[in-house]
């Protein structure tokens, strides 16, 4: 059990956010009912694009992650390939 809970403290978290549903908070637009209708929605939308920015720019990394990864397993197939290669090539007289 040690070993998952030290997985799960070694995993990143996501940071809360202020929760909308908290007492004495009202959804209801605090503008005048002659505005724009969309404007009481301007924060959430806000913080919507920023989350969506965040997640564009972590997708990129893991596709930048993905690339390295790849290339990685390219070349170690290739080299265990080669020692394969070589192990039937080659006559071992030790082993005899």
């Amino acid at each position: 059990m040690s070993v998952q809970r030290s997985r799960r403290a070694s995993r990143p978290t996501t940071p809360l956010r202020r929760s909308v549903s908290r007492p004495g908070h009202s959804l209801a637009p605090s503008v005048s009912p002659s505005a724009f209708p969309l404007e009481a929605l301007k924060p959430q939308l806000s913080e919507l694009s920023d989350s969506l920015a965040d997640l564009d720019t972590n997708f990129q990394y893991l596709d930048i992650m993905h690339e390295y990864l790849a290339r990685f397993s390219e070349s170690f197939a290739a080299f265990l390939y080669g020692l394969e290669v070589n192990a039937w090539c080659v006559d071992f007289q030790e082993v005899c």
